[in-house]
């Protein structure tokens, strides 16, 4: 494409206009040969002292025109073009250069604090499952058509968001299943997208570092809904975060165990294998198998269920897929029998599958913890609270530190607990070595004395992750890779 088919009305040089760029950046670490880079200021970041290290692979720059001065010495062999608004020119011309055509795509969007990972990808399942094309944008992976890629953000930048777009064949309908983080929401990544189906989890704390307080979050997670209206949104009654959106919308679908809620799950039986349940909908009952463990879960099961079936498909097909579903990648993740890995890293989080792993048996409960640097500092205190509360005994760790001393995290993190039931080490591998060790003596006791108790370890914080993040570097480091390798070292052969 031509810069003059993107910016026709602007006064530029015939010279100017006839360039051909192949592509478009707004990151200096991820532009390519050709690229026509847009200058968009960043806070804690000077793009302008970056602009030399990538004018060699630039065809032209595009900036403010309000930073003309600070451009006349940084650009030489790169000619720059001037606009009045920066961002709004980024975003029409990203969506005119990758072609962004919303006919027959269907986007469906999942926010909340937690549970979105697992209520996007069982959307994306059950859609499979019964015969439609759909992608998917997740915490866990992106899945484009049939390319799978990491994901290094829960929702895409605009840019990333658009170029995978761009690869889905929309000839044909086809479902675009997105988790919609808050930050994605704040930071325009997903403008001009219309959502068709909206979908609340919860909220609890968490990103408080960014959004300050718990009414910005909320007003953040809100405005998906509020620009949405014309959507159906699938909402979480029990939620009193949600039974304030719910009011304010008119096309809205609820969920739940409230005797109000439009899909209703009742005579709920929990097991470490799994969870069963009635589904009331429209006067009718339903019973639901899944593998997934815990009474969250099957309010992510409502919220799948309910999201699909208001898309105009058979319920009975729907449940059907549902049986088949397996927990995703670092949610209540089984590594070994009885060791499990999960995200929470939220102290409604943590709560939430500590309880889980009593409900289902567990009579006592290992649990490692960790907080990350450089983020929201109140919630440590309260982590700390909640594994003294509701595990047996934890082990306070690393969890990429990023800039911060991991000891003082650690310290803040202990502060919470009330009761002399924890210890503290800093490095993430040898504490999973150590609550390892204990988990094994106390399984072999129980074998001993009374088979009937149940001990589990839980390693929470980083799920699917695999890395940690100390200083701005990050290092190869996956939870489970980690469990499995100091099992075989030990040569314990009953997991």
């Amino acid at each position: 494409m031509k810069i003059k088919d993107v910016f026709s009305n602007l006064n530029i040089s015939d010279s100017l206009k006839e360039i051909v760029f192949k592509g478009i950046s707004e990151d200096t670490r991820k532009i390519f040969q050709g690229d026509l880079f847009f200058i968009i200021k960043r806070d804690n970041y000077d793009i302008f002292s970056s602009l030399k290290d990538v004018e060699c692979k630039v065809c032209a720059f595009v900036a403010d025109i309000k930073y003309k001065n600070n451009l006349k010495c940084l650009s030489k062999s790169k000619p720059v073009i001037f606009v009045k608004n920066i961002k709004e020119e980024f975003y029409r011309v990203a969506d005119l250069y990758y072609g962004f055509n919303k006919k027959n795509l269907i986007f469906i969007g999942i926010t909340g604090t937690n549970g979105k990972s697992t209520t996007a990808t069982m959307i994306y399942y059950i859609l499979k499952k019964i015969g439609q094309k759909a992608s998917l944008f997740s915490t866990v992976k992106n899945i484009i058509g049939d390319s799978v890629q990491k994901a290094d953000f829960t929702t895409p930048g605009f840019l990333s968001i658009r170029k995978m777009l761009s690869i889905i064949n929309n000839k044909e309908r086809h479902y675009v299943v997105m988790e919609v983080s808050s930050h994605g929401i704040v930071q325009h990544r997903i403008k001009n997208i219309e959502f068709s189906r909206c979908i609340f989890t919860n909220l609890s704390r968490d990103h408080l570092d960014y959004h300050k307080n718990m009414e910005n979050y909320f007003k953040a997670k809100k405005e998906l809904f509020i620009s949405n209206r014309s959507a159906v949104s699938i909402i979480n009654i029990e939620d009193r975060y949600g039974k304030e959106i719910f009011k304010e919308l008119e096309k809205s679908i609820s969920y739940g165990m409230n005797l109000k809620a439009d899909y209703r799950a009742a005579n709920i039986q929990l097991s470490n294998k799994g969870s069963k349940f009635k589904l009331e909908y429209s006067g009718k009952s339903f019973n639901v198998k899944t593998r997934l463990c815990g009474k969250y879960n099957i309010f992510n099961v409502l919220a799948a269920v309910s999201t699909v079936v208001s898309l105009g498909y058979p319920i009975t097909k729907v449940l059907e897929a549902v049986v088949s579903f397996n927990p995703i990648e670092g949610r209540l993740e089984t590594i070994l029998n009885d060791v499990f890995v999960d995200y929470a890293h939220t102290p409604d989080g943590l709560e939430k599958v500590l309880k889980t792993l009593r409900e289902v048996g567990y009579s006592n409960i290992i649990c490692l913890l960790g907080c990350g640097g450089n983020r929201d500092k109140g919630k440590r205190k309260i982590m700390g609270k909640v594994a003294s509360l509701f595990a047996d005994f934890s082990i306070i760790t690393s969890d990429n530190p990023r800039n911060e001393d991991p000891l003082d995290i650690c310290f803040q993190i202990e502060s919470g607990f009330t009761a002399n039931n924890y210890k503290i080490l800093i490095d993430r591998e040898k504490a999973i070595e150590k609550a390892l060790k204990i988990f094994l003596k106390l399984k072999d006791k129980y074998q001993r004395v009374d088979k009937r108790k149940k001990v589990c370890l839980i390693v929470t914080g980083k799920g699917h992750e695999e890395y940690q993040i100390i200083g701005n570097t990050k290092y190869p480091f996956k939870d489970s890779n980690v469990i499995k390798k100091i099992i075989k070292k030990m040569k314990y052969k009953e997991l």
